[in-house]
């Protein structure tokens, strides 16, 4: 795949960083596509940086702006670890129609997904996360989208754009083992019906308030995806002001990136972004900074993969069966001797159990002869 037909370059100097010393910089260490590139070698790299300078399918316009800004800032950042293999692809060129841009992204993370390449989306609008899905389904039966939002995006269906792309993902999961996973929704931005057409369809939602109580119960829901995606307006305002309808209420700046660390650690996960950043509503470029911190977090979190995904019955995990007087059998349960995470096997109609990530309170519900919620929600979901 050519992919200098579906990308600008990166278009920035040495001389626009020097608040910190040049070799340490992200910037310095991170390899820029330009235009004198005609080919190159991709499967160097662990991680591809691409921006989407797109807006025409929001009522946030403005969108378009973020990419660059967010670049520059992370740019302007210390590398998190010593080695780092990543490149800026630049951004997207925008299609003559909407739809081609779609196509056009699908088909690059179709690619980069076949060369074992995590990607990073910066800019655009949450409708992007549909032709990212779409470019999962080419080569994956089985996708988890986690989703860190404080709406569900879900539409009446009638029309496709940043506020409804849900639905269009729930039409084409048809075929696929398809997870959905909400973290942070506020119950006042979400009509009831549709929290409760959500909620029996068995998708994983969970609560802003109930997040914030213990934010790391957020590592074992993420840990299982192959998509992440942050609406920043999922934040507070105070610390990402930059959105054409930011919320009072969310998730502080630090929870974002610690968020982002639980993502980058993911040893399954092959897609980050960030969406809805809005450079016209910002105050001091807080939002694109804020932005920046959070890929920031990924990065650093996804050179710290311990690659226990997935899991095998070997040394290195502990096996737990725990006896449910309710399900007239047991659940078995693992745990890492290397990072003391929990899984646990989900029975399957037709096939083996799979299994998925869980979190130690799960096992201690389970001792108390208590079904742990997400394992009785995937067993619903798979029987």
């Amino acid at each position: 795949m050519n992919l200098t037909q579906y990308l600008h370059p990166v278009d920035f100097n040495k001389s626009d960083f020097i608040s910190i010393p040049y070799f340490d910089s992200l910037f310095c260490n991170m390899y820029k596509f330009s235009d004198t590139d005609k080919l190159f070698d991709i499967e160097n790299y662990d991680i591809a940086l691409i921006g989407i300078p797109e807006d025409r399918n929001t009522p946030n316009k403005g969108t378009a702006k973020a990419p660059d800004l967010i670049r520059k800032s992370l740019y302007e950042l210390y590398k998190p670890v010593n080695k780092i293999k990543i490149i800026d692809l630049g951004n997207l060129k925008k299609g003559n129609k909407i739809n081609d841009t779609y196509a056009a992204l699908s088909d690059i993370i179709h690619y980069l997904n076949t060369k074992n390449i995590t990607t990073i989306l910066i800019g655009g609008s949450s409708e992007f996360i549909s032709p990212v899905f779409s470019a999962y389904k080419k080569s994956k039966k089985d996708i988890t989208l986690c989703d860190i939002d404080a709406r569900f995006d879900f539409g009446t269906g009638e029309t496709f754009n940043s506020e409804s792309y849900l639905h269009r993902i729930q039409e084409e999961s048809v075929g696929v083992d398809f997870r959905f996973i909400n973290i942070g929704y506020q119950t006042y931005y979400c009509p009831e019906e549709e929290l409760s057409y959500l909620t029996n369809e068995t998708y994983e939602l969970h609560r802003l308030g109930i997040v914030r109580q213990n934010i790391e119960l957020t590592e074992p829901q993420i840990r299982d995806a192959d998509i992440v995606s942050i609406d920043i307006s999922s934040g507070k305002s105070s610390d990402a002001p930059g959105h054409y309808n930011p919320s009072i209420h969310g998730f502080y700046g630090e929870e974002l990136c610690q968020i982002a660390r639980y993502a980058g650690m993911s040893d399954k996960l092959t897609f980050f972004g960030i969406f809805e950043v809005n450079p016209d509503f910002d105050i001091n470029n807080r939002t694109s900074k804020l932005s920046a911190q959070i890929i920031w977090h990924f990065i650093q979190g996804f050179y710290q993969r311990k690659n226990e995904y997935p899991v095998k019955e070997n040394a290195e995990f502990k096996k737990y069966m725990v006896h449910i007087p309710d399900i007239e059998g047991e659940i078995i349960f693992y745990k890492s001797n290397k990072t003391e995470r929990w899984w646990f096997e989900v029975p399957q109609e037709k096939e083996e159990p799979k299994i998925y990530s869980c979190s130690h309170e799960d096992f201690l519900n389970a001792s108390k002869e208590e079904i742990p919620e997400k394992w009785w929600k995937l067993y619903k979901q798979n029987m």
